[in-house]
């Protein structure tokens, strides 16, 4: 009976075979997880799909903190586009308006690559007359603070029975020349507050 020797060449390349195969197979896994873990970042965090990229959109982020809400916006010109806020004991029809008194006006500087932008809206309660609050807007990294009365105050702990909308975690979209609202709140008691925060076009100039 013949025997077959395997030289010690020949057996060192049949192992080398089989942990490169093994090797192939485990980084096509690993790069198959990353691929999913990409996907779900981006889905969870940014880039808003739209079919027309003259199109405006925003989405909500995830948050387990109470009081506060944080979207993803997605403007094709941000030259065009600016984030309003208004409050008062007022109709929002009246509020959400360019010539609205007391209107706050903040820029908005959308990554160039994927022309999107976050926003955040936190309420806090003023520490020393809790009473009052601040409505603080965040648009990457850059903080404005925006004090608010009683009404408002007992409208955003959830107090006195309120209207709210707000953008979902599903994109919301709209045309180039449309309002977007991010956040909106109204008393449904008769005392009239509310509060709106608004994506609109730029606000117009005096005798404009």
């Amino acid at each position: 009976m013949r025997t077959r020797n395997i030289s010690l060449l020949g057996l060192l390349a049949i192992v080398t075979c089989f942990a490169i195969g093994i090797s192939h197979v485990i980084t096509s896994i690993r790069l198959a997880r990353a691929n999913a873990e990409l996907t779900s970042l981006r889905q969870r965090l940014e880039l808003i799909d739209v079919d027309d990229t003259d199109q405006i959109a925003a989405r909500r982020l995830p948050t387990s903190e109470q009081f506060l809400n944080r979207w993803v916006v997605r403007l094709p010109d941000p030259k065009e586009k600016r984030l309003y806020a208004n409050w008062g004991t007022a109709p929002l029809t009246e509020l959400c308006n360019l010539n609205a008194a007391g209107l706050r006006t903040f820029g908005l500087a959308p990554n160039p690559d994927t022309h999107e932008t976050f926003v955040q809206m936190r309420f806090v309660l003023n520490p020393n007359d809790p009473n009052w609050g601040s409505v603080v807007i965040e648009i990457d990294g850059k903080i404005s603070h925006i004090t608010v009365n009683p009404e408002i105050v007992s409208l955003l702990m959830g107090e006195t029975p309120a209207k709210t909308i707000s953008v979902s975690d599903s994109p919301t979209i709209r045309s180039s020349t449309s309002p977007l609202t991010l956040y909106s709140v109204e008393s449904t008691s008769g005392d009239g507050a509310a509060l709106c925060l608004w994506i609109d076009g730029v606000e117009p100039q005096d005798g404009g």
